[in-house]
Formats: C-alpha cells, structure tokens, sequence
C-alpha cells in the first residue's frame, strides 16, 4: 500500500471502525480472536484487515457509494 493509504487507515478508516457499535456476536468473535491467536496471527489479521478496508475505501471512492445527496 502507498504512504498515503497507510497514513489515511491510521486517522480515517480505522478510528471510524473503531468507532462503530458492535452487537453481540461480534463483541463475542472479537473476544475469541484477541484470545486465540499469538501476536504473530494477531499481526497478520491486522495487515489482512488493514488492506481490506483500505480497499473497500477506494470501491466507495470508485463507484461513487454515498454520493447520492450530493450529486
């Protein structure tokens, strides 16, 4: 990933995932991943969602998702 996606998932997409209300079932997968894995896993699950927002981002950006109201 660029520089510039790197710095954007640290003070964008990451503060707004963290951001959001889990329900139950993901408080509890939450709970079994901190819990079950070594920090090696823990680091490769991190970098494995770090690019999976960074490129669910750059969709939104492509196709224009959430820009209805101001088109």
């Amino acid at each position: 990933m660029s520089d510039f996606m790197c710095w954007l998932y640290d003070h964008y997409i990451h503060p707004y995932l963290q951001s959001q209300p889990m329900d139950d079932g993901d408080t509890f997968r939450r709970s079994l991943l901190d819990s079950g894995v070594t920090p090696e896993q823990r680091a490769d699950v991190e970098a494995v969602l770090r690019c999976c927002a960074c490129q669910s981002f750059l969709l939104g950006l492509r196709t224009g998702t959430g820009l209805g109201g101001m088109l």
